[in-house]
């Protein structure tokens, strides 16, 4: 069936190429017929096997059906639960250690390898994965292939196309990345970015009953004090996130630039496309026609995209004053280490924050592991 479907489409495109003019009158005139005499038998017998592929497939789930009702109910279930824990690592894997570092132009070459630490992760997390530390632990299947790594990098590079659009081939400005180069190629980068991009946000505002804008000969120093004073500042109740309203007006303004950004490397994306469809090295038009098809996450609010930006900034300034370190969460992505070990507890304090204007949890989050808020932070 598939082999049928792959002729008629081949014939359709490859009749298409030659009506617009490519080769030779004479090749045009012999392949012409020849493509649609293909195209004809192919959907001829397409036709013919559809019912018969109907009730294949049917039998085919009817055995097994009935072979799944000889399994006993308490294990089948635990392997139900198991199939929505690996479903759940790869998910996880993709959207909060992958999409950060594709959006970045890098795209990691062993996802296969990635996975497989993410689910024994998984498994040392949550008891109804027991089972697959021990599976992990056997002989994988790719020890069988010549070049199990190389098949990897394909696939990872396969998987950054089609749940992200990338180009089909490595370039300047779409490279792979290793696992053990994350942190501080990936995780690193796009923290400065994001406070680079706050900072900025905050440069553009201008704000009538504060001061007049600092010269540009003497620009304000990127600090971590310097957002949450502007977070903090005094305004009336129900004036909504961060205080006097400046919250909203950060995360919108930050909506707009993220926007924009985005709209800008589509730009790029697509211009190079037609760059290599022109030069006659485009990649599959079934995959970078139509990918990525959905979106790996909903687009994210205004009030999540500021806490993100700020939870960034916090980030920036524990490793240039505390000593922390960028890691690598197989489960959740991007993650903040603090004397070797994983923070995990500055959400709720930056939460505060960005909701209610209240600095407090923060500053005392920030006393404990020793980062000095007015220092400047290195951007990108």
């Amino acid at each position: 069936m598939r082999g049928l479907d792959a002729a008629v489409a081949v014939a359709a495109s490859r009749d298409d190429d030659l009506a617009s003019g490519g080769g030779t009158p004479l090749g045009r005139a012999v392949r012409r017929p020849a493509l649609a005499f293909l195209g004809w038998i192919a959907r001829l017998l397409l036709r013919n096997c559809r019912d018969h592929a109907a009730q294949m497939e049917r039998a085919v789930a009817a055995a097994a059906s009935e072979r799944a009702q000889a399994v006993d109910y308490g294990l089948r279930i635990v392997a139900q639960e198991q199939v929505g824990l690996a479903y759940a690592g790869w998910d996880r894997l993709l959207t909060r250690v992958a999409l950060p570092a594709w959006r970045m132009g890098r795209w990691p070459s062993r996802l296969d390898a990635g996975v497989v630490s993410a689910l024994t992760e998984l498994s040392r997390r949550d008891r109804l994965a027991e089972g697959f530390a021990s599976r992990l632990s056997e002989r994988p299947a790719c020890d069988l292939l010549e070049e199990p790594g190389l098949i990897d990098e394909a696939t990872s590079l396969l998987a950054a196309r089609l749940f992200h659009g990338g180009p089909p081939e490595p370039g300047p400005d779409w490279s792979p990345v290793d696992w053990g180069q994350y942190p501080e190629e990936v995780v690193d980068r796009k923290w400065r970015q994001e406070a680079a991009r706050l900072h900025r946000v905050l440069d553009e505002r201008t704000d009538p009953s504060g001061p007049p804008p600092t010269p540009a000969s003497t620009p304000t120093p990127p600090t971590l004090a310097r957002v949450m004073d502007r977070l903090t500042a005094t305004a009336p109740e129900g004036t909504g996130i961060g205080g006097d309203g400046l919250g909203e007006d950060l995360a919108a303004r930050l909506t707009v630039e993220l926007a924009r950004e985005e709209a800008a490397a589509h730009r790029a994306t697509a211009q190079a496309r037609q760059a290599r469809t022109a030069e006659g090295a485009g990649g599959d038009p079934w995959i970078d026609g139509f990918a990525p098809l959905l979106p790996l996450q909903p687009p994210r609010t205004g009030r999540e995209l500021l806490a993100d930006h700020v939870t960034a900034m916090v980030c920036c300034a524990a490793v240039d004053t505390a000593g922390a370190a960028p890691g690598l969460d197989w489960l959740d992505g991007p993650a903040l280490l603090v004397a070797g070990r994983r923070r995990a507890d500055l959400s709720h304090p930056v939460l505060t924050l960005v909701e209610d204007g209240d600095a407090a949890p923060l500053r005392s989050w920030l006393a404990e592991v020793g980062v000095r808020p007015e220092k400047p932070v290195r951007l990108v």
